[in-house]
């Protein structure tokens, strides 16, 4: 064997694990996990807040919307809009025919008979509302108001970690105190598949 060639084998041979490592020696890397659950973060601050209840379970996530420390009122109303990868659903999931997409909280007394209580979903929007009835005095807002939950569709083949969307719309939450509606604003967390 020449010189040349001696030399030319030798650097093949040390250039190969070098290439090897690089990840040239191997074929696509493998896909992410996919996400076959629901992960929330609650929103580090606010007035009414939207946070994990620890109901939650895999794709099964319960969210209570709880007010601030101190005020009263009536009742309260909100709208969520909620991912394309997710759908509105009861409370625990499955239990109720048909879907009532809405639980009262610990705050509200809703009396007998037919309560204030209303839930609709329409695609990706969730509107809910629960109030009292008069002459019924006004309740503390220093709790859970409301209770709704979201489900991660099945076979969606998100990687983990993929953030979805949940927003408030603050335009459309309302809390009814001293005889008024008025807006408030709904601080939501971070919503991702895992």
């Amino acid at each position: 064997m020449t010189p040349m060639k001696s030399l030319l084998s030798v650097c093949a041979l040390l250039a190969l694990p070098a290439f090897l490592a690089c990840g040239g020696g191997s074929s696509t890397p493998p896909p992410p996990p996919t996400a076959s659950s629901l992960a929330y973060t609650d929103p580090a601050s606010g007035t009414y807040k939207l946070v994990k209840n620890p109901a939650s379970s895999g794709a099964h996530l319960v969210l209570d919307l709880v007010g601030p420390s101190t005020g009263t009122a009536m009742g309260v109303s909100l709208t969520l809009t909620g991912d394309a990868k997710t759908t509105w659903t009861d409370i625990p999931a499955g239990v109720v025919t048909p879907t009532v997409f809405l639980q009262n909280g610990s705050q509200f007394n809703l009396g007998t008979g037919t309560p204030i209580q209303k839930a609709k979903a329409t695609g990706t929007v969730l509107q809910a509302t629960v109030a009292q009835k008069a002459p019924t005095a006004e309740a503390s807002l220093n709790g859970t108001l409301l209770r709704v939950a979201l489900d991660l569709k099945p076979n969606q083949g998100l990687p983990q970690g993929t953030v979805l969307t949940l927003d408030a719309d603050n335009a459309k939450s309302q809390v009814l105190a001293g005889g008024t509606l008025s807006p408030i604003i709904i601080r939501v967390g971070t919503l991702k598949a895992q």
